[in-house]
């Protein structure tokens, strides 16, 4: 059945996303619309769903390593696949990764997926940075960033202070030398942490921020102002990831959102989300769609092989204690102590 005149699905998740979720001309024909709240981060998510927002929100877009503690804490919807027939046009890769898929139930869809690289302007950084530790060169002082993205700072810089490829199995004092570098930077050579990776986009613009740990998507932002960027993954390594979409549980549009999550795997809709955010394709006849430069920017002849270079897809740190590995709670804590240092 066609859903009612404007109704409003709620959405939360990474700016830019929601475009293929409404590419077409789906929401004039099942008169829908989309409500669009932007995260800066994963656990936004879960802080909304647990704090009264479940019964209200919709669709969501958790990253492959909070799929399963999202589940585990039961704020995601388990998928009927069956209500979503677009799966079918992942890669073979995408469809079976741990994650999305947790003990047999899918809780959600591989959407996108990148990394977060090194990014640098390089009308002033003359010489191509090789490690995270560049940041900290003298002569970048007060002109790099980080991002208030846990995940995404805390892995790289734990794989760089920890010399390991397994950055979220690791032991307190591994996460004390980790909290200790971004605290370094932060108090000794940063100019700010951006809220967001828009705000990234900006800094960049400005020529505020000339060398980052970023996100693809910020080059292409800082191409719409101007400023051509490049960038790097260091010899460290760093966090690569699979976005996905997923359903929030008790979602009052369940209907309209199994139609737009469907909607958004088709290969047109993939190819406007890459192009527009500079993005991976999960779907595989998204690819001839592409433009040039996101199509050159990912390896869609060895996908397998992209992860397997960084370790990944990495998984989230371990709620409950194991070993001497830390909680995803421990990191949590040891990145309070950043933000108030």
């Amino acid at each position: 059945r066609s859903a009612g005149a404007n109704t409003a699905v709620n959405f939360i998740g990474w700016q830019g996303y929601e475009e293929g979720l409404a590419f077409g001309n789906v929401l004039d024909q099942f008169g829908l619309s989309i409500n669009s709240t932007y995260m800066n981060d994963n656990n936004q998510i879960i802080a909304t769903a647990t704090g009264g927002g479940m019964g209200n929100m919709d669709i969501a877009t958790p990253d492959h390593g909070y799929t399963p503690v999202m589940a585990e804490i039961g704020i995601l919807e388990p998928l009927d696949l069956d209500r979503v027939p677009n799966f079918a046009n992942l890669f073979d890769f995408f469809k079976t990764m741990h994650g999305p898929n947790v003990d047999g139930t899918q809780y959600s869809l591989p959407y996108t997926w990148g990394s977060i690289p090194l990014m640098y302007n390089p009308e002033y950084v003359k010489e191509k940075p090789t490690s995270w530790l560049d940041i900290l060169k003298p002569e970048y002082k007060g002109k790099v960033a980080l991002v208030n993205d846990v995940i995404s700072v805390m892995i790289p810089f734990t794989m760089t202070a920890a010399s390991t490829m397994e950055p979220t199995r690791i032991t307190q004092d591994q996460l004390d030398a980790a909290i200790d570098l971004i605290i370094k930077i932060k108090t000794e050579h940063a100019r700010t942490i951006a809220s967001g990776y828009g705000e990234l986009a900006d800094l960049f613009a400005s020529g505020e921020v000339i060398m980052a740990q970023a996100w693809e998507p910020v080059a292409a932002w800082a191409a719409e102002k101007g400023v051509e960027l490049r960038w790097v993954v260091p010899k460290e390594g760093t966090w690569t990831l699979v976005d996905c979409l997923a359903i929030i549980k008790n979602s009052p549009h369940m209907e309209e959102s199994y139609r737009l999550i469907n909607n958004g795997l088709t290969g047109p809709a993939q190819a406007h989300v890459a192009n527009v955010n500079t993005t991976g394709a999960t779907v595989k006849t998204a690819v001839p769609l592409l433009d040039e430069r996101p199509r050159s920017m990912y390896p869609y002849d060895d996908i397998a092989g992209y992860f397997e270079a960084s370790g990944g897809p990495i998984p989230l740190w371990p709620l409950a204690k194991t070993g001497n590995f830390v909680t995803f709670d421990d990191v949590l804590d040891g990145w309070e102590r950043f933000l108030k240092a």
